[in-house]
C-alpha cells in the first residue's frame, strides 16, 4: 500500500486535470445566424392625402389610359392645348421662373402666331358644324380644358414641367410646332394623370382593406448570431487512461 501512497494535494490536482480533459472535450460549435418567421401585423386603414380628396378620375379605356380632355385629339387640337396648358401655367405658376416663363409664353405667341389662329379657327369651326348653339359649347369646351390644367393637387408638378416646356415652346420653329406640341403635350399632362392613379391606388387599397385584407407580414428580422445551446460531450476513455500527470494539456487539448 505504500507504494501507492499519494499525499491528498497530488490526489487533488491529479483529478483537476482529468475533470479538465473531459471537459475540455466537449464539443465547439460556432453561432449560427437565426432569422426569425416573419410576424403578422395589422395594416393601417389606406388614407387619402388631403390635397387629392376633391380628385374625381375620369373613365378609363380598356388599355388603360385615362380619357381627359386631352385623350383622342388630332394635331391641331393638340397645338391648341398646348397654348392653352401654358396659358394656365403664366398666369398661375408663381416660382423663382415666373419672369422667364411669362416672357417665353409670350415669345411662344408672337412666333407662332399664325400656327395658333389657324388652330383655333379650326378648332371653331367644328363646333360651328355640329350646329345648335356652337358658341356655348365651345366656351364650355374651353372652360373645360382651362379648369383640368388648373386642378390644384397637381399645380406643383405642372409648374415645374411648364416651367422646363414654356423657354422649349419659345425656340420653336414655325414650320414645327406640331411635332413639338405632340411631345410637350403628354409631358404637361402627367402631372394630372399622377394624381388621377394615386387616387384609384387608394380605392382600390381601401376595397381590399375593407373586405377584410387587414393584415401583413413583416420582413422577417435577421436576430444576428444565435448562441448555441451548451454540449457536454465527454472525453474518450482511452485518453483518459492514457493521460499523464505531467502531460495532461497535450492530451486535453487532442
Amino acid at each position: 500500500m505504500t507504494g501507492f501512497a499519494r499525499s491528498q494535494p497530488q490526489r487533488r490536482r491529479q483529478w483537476t486535470l482529468v475533470a479538465g480533459l473531459l471537459l475540455s472535450s466537449c464539443s465547439h460549435h460556432h453561432p449560427v445566424a437565426v432569422e426569425t418567421a416573419p410576424a403578422t401585423v395589422l395594416a393601417p386603414k389606406p388614407q387619402l392625402a388631403a390635397n387629392l380628396t376633391a380628385i374625381v378620375p375620369p373613365a378609363t379605356t380598356a388599355d388603360g389610359h385615362y380619357r381627359t380632355i386631352n385623350y383622342g385629339i388630332d394635331p391641331i387640337q393638340t397645338e391648341w392645348h398646348v397654348r392653352a396648358a401654358l396659358n394656365v401655367a403664366a398666369i398661375g405658376c408663381r416660382s423663382a421662373a415666373d419672369g422667364a416663363l411669362v416672357a417665353a409664353y409670350n415669345a411662344m405667341l408672337s412666333r407662332q402666331k399664325t400656327v395658333l389662329a389657324a388652330a383655333n379657327t379650326s378648332v371653331e369651326a367644328r363646333f360651328r358644324k355640329a350646329g345648335g348653339n356652337w358658341q356655348s359649347a365651345h366656351d364650355a369646351y374651353m372652360t373645360r380644358l382651362y379648369n383640368f390644367f388648373s386642378q390644384p393637387a397637381a399645380k406643383p408638378g405642372f409648374c415645374a414641367v411648364a416651367d422646363e416646356i414654356g423657354p422649349q415652346a419659345a425656340a420653336v420653329p414655325t414650320g414645327e410646332f406640331a411635332t413639338f406640341a405632340a411631345t410637350a403635350l403628354p409631358k404637361l399632362e402627367a402631372p394630372f394623370l399622377d394624381t388621377y392613379r394615386q387616387v384609384d391606388d387608394y380605392k382600390v387599397a381601401l376595397a381590399r382593406w375593407n373586405a377584410g385584407d387587414k393584415t401583413e407580414l413583416a420582413a422577417a428580422r435577421p436576430t444576428g448570431a444565435a448562441p448555441a445551446a451548451p454540449q457536454l460531450a465527454y472525453a474518450d476513455m482511452r485518453a483518459v487512461i492514457a493521460w499523464q500527470a505531467g502531460d495532461g494539456v497535450r492530451v486535453a487539448s487532442r
